[in-house]
C-alpha cells in the first residue's frame, strides 16, 4: 500500500452515511463513546458494522466496546481491520503465536526502571517516521483500585485556540525524539536509568491534518522537543504551552479498562497517559491487558 503522507487527508473520507448506526453513550461532550451489547466475534466479517465502528472512532477519538470474549486469534483479526499491526520493539512482551499482540501487566518482577513508563501524555509512535494510527487494549484483569488511563482530545484543543493562534501555528514543523518533550505537571519525570533506543529524530507537522478525516489537531505528543527554524528556548516554551493546553479538564476523560473491554483510540486526534499503579500479583491487584497498535488506514479502504 502506498504510504500515507502525514498531514494530508485521504481524498475519500471514511465518514459514511451508509454504515448502520450503533447505539453508544458519550463519555464526554468532546471525547469518547461506549458501546454495549455488540458481539464483535459475530461481526468480524461484517463490513457494514466495521465501517460504523471505524466512523464512530474517528468521530469520537476514543471507543469502548464492552462485554467481549474474543480468542487471541479473533482479537488479532479485529486489530487487522484497523490498519497494519505493529510488532512491539520489546520482544519479551510479544505474544509467541501472535507477535502483533503485546502483554501489559503489573508483574512485581518488573524492574523499577521499567515501571510506570507511560505516565506521561503522548500519542503512540510519534517518534517514528509514520506514527501509529490506532491503538487498542483488550482487558483481561483489572485491579480494584487504580489502573485508569487518561485521554485528551488534541482536535478539540486545536479547535479551542483563537483563529489567529491557529494560523500562526500552521506550517510549523516539530522535531520529535523519544522521551524528549518538555515535561508538564502530572507527568512522571524521565528516569535516567530507563533503557534508551538509538533512533533518528523525526519531523511532523505541529498541526496535523488527520490522514483519514482531514480534521486538524495539535501534534506534540510526548516527543516534540523542538521546532524547525525556531530558537530552542522559544520552541521549548511553545511546546510546553501547547501540551499544557491540550490536557485541560474540558478536553479530558479518564477510563479504566475492565475485563471484557476493548478500548481503542485514534492517535492522530488524541493523546493519552497511564496513571501510576501498584506492581503486585495479589488477588484484586493484578492488571493484564493485550495491546495492538496499527499504522495506515483501515483494511476496508486499502
Amino acid at each position: 500500500m502506498e504510504a500515507i503522507r502525514l498531514g494530508v487527508p485521504l481524498a475519500v473520507s471514511l465518514i459514511s452515511t451508509s454504515a448502520p448506526t450503533l447505539a453508544s453513550t458519550p463519555l464526554s461532550p468532546v471525547l469518547g463513546s461506549v458501546i454495549a451489547g455488540l458481539d464483535l466475534a459475530a461481526v468480524l466479517d461484517n463490513p457494514r458494522t466495521m465501517r460504523a465502528l471505524i466512523d464512530l472512532l474517528h468521530q469520537r477519538g476514543v471507543l469502548v466496546i464492552k462485554g467481549q470474549a474474543l480468542s487471541d486469534a479473533e482479537y488479532v483479526r479485529f486489530g487487522r481491520q484497523w490498519g497494519r499491526p505493529l510488532e512491539f520493539f520489546i520482544k519479551e512482551h510479544r505474544g509467541q503465536e501472535h507477535p502483533e499482540m503485546i502483554r501489559i501487566n503489573n508483574d512485581p518482577a518488573t524492574p523499577l526502571a521499567m515501571r510506570d513508563g507511560a505516565v506521561h501524555w503522548h500519542s503512540d509512535g510519534s517518534y517514528e517516521a509514520e506514527p501509529a494510527a490506532i491503538t487498542m487494549l483488550y482487558g483481561k484483569e483489572a485491579p480494584r483500585d487504580g489502573g485508569e488511563t487518561l485521554f485528551a482530545s488534541t482536535a478539540a484543543a486545536f479547535d479551542a485556540l483563537p483563529v489567529s493562534r491557529q494560523m500562526a501555528l500552521e506550517g510549523l514543523v516539530a522535531i520529535h525524539e523519544l522521551g524528549a518533550a518538555p515535561w508538564i505537571e502530572g507527568e512522571t519525570p524521565p528516569d535516567p536509568n530507563r533503557p534508551k533506543r538509538d533512533m533518528p529524530r523525526q519531523r511532523h507537522p505541529l498541526i496535523m491534518r488527520h490522514p483519514v478525516t482531514g480534521r486538524r489537531a495539535l501534534f506534540t505528543s510526548g516527543t516534540a522537543c523542538g521546532v524547525d527554524g525556531m530558537d530552542q528556548d522559544a520552541a521549548t516554551t511553545l511546546i510546553r504551552h501547547l501540551r499544557t493546553h491540550v490536557v485541560q479538564t474540558q478536553f479530558r476523560i479518564s477510563y479504566k479498562v475492565l475485563p471484557g473491554d476493548i478500548v481503542l483510540w485514534d492517535n492522530y486526534s488524541t493523546v493519552h497517559s497511564a496513571t501510576p499503579i501498584v506492581y503486585s500479583d495479589a488477588e484484586g491487584e493484578r492488571r493484564l491487558l493485550y495491546r495492538i497498535s496499527t499504522k495506515g488506514v483501515p483494511a476496508l479502504f486499502r
